[in-house]
């Protein structure tokens, strides 16, 4: 067997011929694999994954068919993920992370495919591992077509009213699935925020409160932005009480659904498959099911909507965001025959009740969803917890002006809507 590593990148040392073999059996249900051959390289580029290690494999191996016939040979890329945890990160492990994946990929994607015709919501999973480290192994979505949109540039209306629709579909299933399985709600009970992540855990608030800082500090020397600032500040005293309780369902709740949890321009791809629309998105599909959880759709809708669609769509075409996803959802649940559909109304509803999750969006994950690559080759969860190192990177990113825009636009208008009083 040959291993090749061409980059001579970092691999620990489990992931060897023995663990694919493994993986390949498991995955493709077969009783015997030989692998030949292993290439290491990285599945994404650095900074752009913060929780984990991701690796494209590429292995040439022979698949034993029929005991009289000869092994076929046949090659397959894979991606594989790694979760190392350290005190920084464990509040990931609290919330369960790596239970939560596995069981959504080999579980409950499956599940809710079947409801559409078998339309992917993610990647194939073929084998999960706690020990020695949590490591998942999918299926490689890049030869399907699927490639990641650029996070810097975010996204224009083509690409938003794609993954919308798709979030639409995830949403609606999952409430069909928790119909017919009630107790999924309970095993996908916490994501991000959450009493687990944060009342448990200082690295949470070294992390994302110290860009709340930022901003209020930022804020306070724009022209107009003064009382808005001494608001910021006034969350950023209050961290762990506000952000523990933003994503808790509520009495009111007029729509539960199962959230992706971490909905960002990085966690799902698209493919184009009209040549002569060679930049019009045509397919989508999400990656990264870590933080999902049962909730209110509008925690996805606002994440979104306050990380990842360009300045001038949401100045021009919010209203229509939100009709293109309830149209979809809505179709969505005509289709299986659920009853008592939730209204506009009601999306709405849920919508403005939750604008503090997108506020939380907006200072946590904004300022790192667009910073330029010369700034995020080294992020981190450990270097974004070091608030030396954050402060010096985050002045220069603050200093951005299309950051600015993005973040005046809608620090005014969460003001204008009385949400920065709510806490």
């Amino acid at each position: 067997m040959v291993i090749k590593n061409p980059n001579n990148i970092y691999v620990p040392d489990y992931l060897d011929g023995n663990f694919f073999v493994a993986a390949l059996e498991e995955g493709l249900r077969e009783i015997q694999v030989t692998v030949k051959e292993i290439t290491f390289e990285w599945g994404s580029n650095p900074g752009d994954n913060y929780c984990s290690r991701i690796y494209r494999v590429s292995i040439a191996y022979e698949r034993l068919v029929d005991d009289d016939e000869p092994p076929v040979q046949e090659q397959r890329s894979l991606i594989v993920k790694t979760i190392p945890i350290s005190k920084d990160t464990r509040f990931l492990e609290d919330v369960g992370v790596f239970l939560k994946e596995k069981i959504t990929y080999l579980d409950v994607l499956p599940r809710l495919q079947i409801l559409v015709d078998g339309q992917k919501f993610g990647a194939s999973c073929y084998y999960a591992i706690k020990a020695p480290t949590r490591t998942i192994v999918l299926s490689d979505l890049k030869p399907e077509g699927f490639v990641v949109a650029s996070r810097q540039d975010q996204l224009d209306w083509a690409h938003c009213e794609l993954i919308l629709q798709q979030t639409a579909r995830l949403h609606a299933t999952s409430m069909i699935l928790a119909q017919r399985d009630p107790d999924i709600t309970k095993r996908l009970a916490n994501g991000m925020l959450s009493k687990q992540t944060i009342l448990k855990s200082d690295s949470f608030k070294l992390m994302f409160g110290g860009t709340l800082k930022e901003l209020a500090n930022n804020a306070a020397e724009w022209p107009g932005y003064e009382k808005i600032a001494q608001k910021l500040h006034h969350f950023h005293d209050n961290f762990k009480p506000i952000c523990a309780h933003l994503a808790d369902r509520r009495k009111g709740d007029r729509i539960v659904v199962m959230n992706h949890g971490d909905l960002w321009t990085s966690n799902f791809m698209y493919a184009y498959d009209d040549a002569k629309q060679p930049e019009k998105p045509t397919r989508a599909i999400f990656v990264d099911f870590q933080l999902n959880f049962y909730g209110s759709p509008a925690c996805d809708l606002n994440f979104f909507l306050n990380t990842s669609v360009r300045l001038n769509v949401l100045k021009d075409r919010r209203d229509d965001l939100i009709n293109v996803y309830y149209k979809t959802f809505k179709e969505t649940l005509e289709f299986l025959h659920y009853e008592n559909i939730p209204t506009l109304e009601d999306l709405k509803y849920e919508l403005r009740a939750r604008e503090l999750y997108g506020l939380f969006a907006l200072f946590g994950f904004l300022p790192i969803v667009t910073m330029p690559k010369e700034l995020s080759h080294d992020s981190s969860i450990e270097s974004l917890v070091d608030a030396e190192a954050s402060r010096a990177k985050y002045k220069k990113v603050f200093a951005q002006e299309r950051l600015q825009a993005l973040l005046k636009y809608a620090l005014k208008r969460l003001d204008d809507l009385g949400v920065l009083d709510e806490f």
